[in-house]
């Protein structure tokens, strides 16, 4: 079991880790954690959904940056609420046994989303084609014992906050920065606080007034390494490297300090 869950956190990176004779890659460290951001959501009617279950979908990810004006091509995802409380083992155990049963591609991860003054526990899906393929996955994580919740509210394009548990697999950067093996477009850097949403949405609001860094989304993140946690900002940048994460990292710092 241990291989066959190694297996489910690898095989979406696996990509990103070989190399080149031109540009051989850092060495590729793993760390768990979270993420922690805002975006708007709409909730899925009744005929596009398993057996009138809620079900969300995230109309804008990386919300700070498309909304100030870059063009939007991603696939949006999709927000299973889950009735209850189930352990981030239980939920990777059904979602690595769903995988077997389906002949088509999706990644799975445990979420909340906090929205009309209620937190609700959910899978944060992505990477299907259709809603035909959500119905399915569905129904088969209710068979594996995962309880979705009954559909209880209509949501349209409100803004929800978004946490999600995940592993990381990071190159590492002086600075304390990182750069996402997975996603070409994030980078992470390191901060010396820990900062509550409210108050970090309020920085980069302040962030962005120097206008030579416009057009991220910025979350907040952390991980847990040697038994401490290190909290970081996450940033979606096209083309995100370690020089066009750095002006952001410092104005961010100069305003914290």
């Amino acid at each position: 079991m241990v291989e066959k869950t190694k297996v489910f956190y690898l095989k979406y990176f696996n990509q990103f880790t070989k190399t080149t004779k031109s540009k051989p890659m850092k060495p590729v460290i793993e760390r768990f954690g979270g993420i922690i951001k805002e975006e708007p959501v709409n909730s899925l009617p009744k005929q596009m959904v398993w057996n009138n279950t809620q079900v969300y979908e995230g109309i804008n990810p990386f919300f700070g940056y498309y909304n100030d004006g870059a063009q939007d091509t991603r696939t949006h995802y999709l927000l299973f609420a889950l009735d209850g409380h189930h352990p981030f083992e239980v939920l990777t155990r059904a979602t690595l046994n769903v995988q077997k049963k389906v002949d088509f591609e999706f990644s799975a991860t445990p979420a909340s989303i906090g929205l009309n003054l209620r937190t609700t526990q959910a899978i944060r899906v992505k990477k299907i084609k259709d809603y035909s393929q959500a119905i399915l996955l569905q129904e088969l994580y209710n068979n594996e014992g995962v309880h979705l919740k009954s559909s209880f509210e209509t949501v349209k394009n409100e803004m929800a906050l978004i946490r999600l548990l995940k592993f990381y697999f990071l190159e590492r950067h002086p600075d304390g920065i990182y750069m996402d093996t997975v996603n070409p477009n994030v980078g992470f850097f390191e901060i010396p606080k820990y900062i509550n949403w409210a108050d970090f949405k309020a920085l980069t609001i302040k962030v962005k007034y120097e206008t030579s860094i416009l057009f991220f989304d910025a979350a907040t993140g952390y991980l847990f390494e040697n038994q401490q946690i290190i909290d970081m900002v996450r940033i979606y940048k096209d083309q995100m490297s370690p020089e066009r994460i750095a002006p952001i990292r410092e104005r961010y710092l100069k305003l914290l300090d």
